[in-house]
């Protein structure tokens, strides 16, 4: 056996429904909808963005949920080879596919999904397309490091400058209800632009020590939270300053998403499945102590 070191990112579930009078549904029920149809024999396959994806697990646990999501890749195939050596084409039997799996937990607590980092599988936000339906579009938002959080929205930090990209929202009819003007304009000029994404550089005026010109204005800390639980944030780079002693703290809210990485025995191309079991558990016990700074108590209004 070998060690092969694996990477899990930690994402709040939002499902939400443009429509007032539907009826409300969370990330689990979702998924309950995936597992019953998995369970009663039914594909759960959906084409997203050209490419075919299938729950090729899923099974209810005590916490919520776990599954495998695959890809299934039936062009541009690549080749095999040695070095220095001949190439041949894959053959591969009729109705076969290249197949590329990742696993996941999702714990129904927090609403909180823990998923395998594979970027030749699925993204958080091709996984959260997968369970959206019947007019319900669920988000995956990933978990930030809490000091920084903390740092963001402290009353004495203030705001320098703001380096943001974003992609078009998926549903625009989601976000009617957003409460931050800076976040409808982003809308407008995507949805009037037709661009597929924006990108922004907000900054004050360095060389002024009017904090009217110095910082950018402080509800925009707020419009920065809204905008990570409503878009796809490609970047999102913040210099913060203290304005008792001007000290600068630089975050980034996309690189400095929880994660957490472990090595397991890998025995082939993919690891036993009982092995990432074991680690996603492992993720949830280690990140725990960050993961209920960053929600608070269960029964409390969160943060945002």
């Amino acid at each position: 056996m070998a060690n092969k070191k694996y990477y899990f990112d930690f994402f709040e579930c939002v499902t939400r429904n443009s429509n007032a009078n539907a009826a409300l549904r969370s990330t689990s029920d979702m998924l309950r909808i995936a597992f019953e149809r998995k369970s009663s024999g039914n594909s759960t396959v959906k084409e997203i963005a050209g490419r075919n994806y299938e729950f090729r697990t899923i099974e209810k646990t005590d916490f919520g949920y776990r599954g495998i999501i695959g890809k299934h890749r039936v062009n541009d195939l690549p080749h095999a080879a040695i070095i220095d050596g001949e190439e041949r084409e894959i053959e591969l039997a009729p109705n076969e596919n290249l197949l590329e799996k990742s696993h996941f937990h999702f714990y129904e607590d927090y609403q909180v999904l823990i998923l395998q980092r594979n970027h030749f599988c699925i993204s958080s936000n091709n996984l959260g397309k997968h369970l959206s339906e019947q007019g319900y579009v669920t988000t995956l938002n990933p978990v930030i490091e809490t000091a920084d959080l903390q740092w963001l929205m402290r009353d004495n930090i203030q705001v320098r400058n703001v380096q943001i990209a974003i992609a078009r929202p998926r549903n625009p009819e989601l976000f009617q209800n957003i409460e931050h003007n800076f976040n409808n304009s982003i809308i407008s000029t995507l949805s009037g632009s037709g661009a597929a994404n924006i990108n922004l550089s907000l900054r004050g005026n360095a060389h002024s020590r009017d904090p009217e010109e110095r910082y950018l204005d402080s509800s925009l800390k707020r419009a920065i939270r809204e905008m990570q639980s409503t878009f796809d944030v490609r970047k999102c780079k913040i210099l913060l300053e203290n304005q008792d002693n001007f000290l600068t703290h630089p975050i980034d809210l996309v690189a400095d998403r929880l994660f957490f990485e472990k090595e397991v025995n890998v025995e082939g191309r993919y690891p036993p499945t009982f092995e990432m079991w074991a680690a996603l558990g492992s993720a949830r016990a280690e990140r725990e102590a960050e993961l209920v700074n960053y929600f608070g108590d269960l029964n409390a209004e969160r943060l945002a």
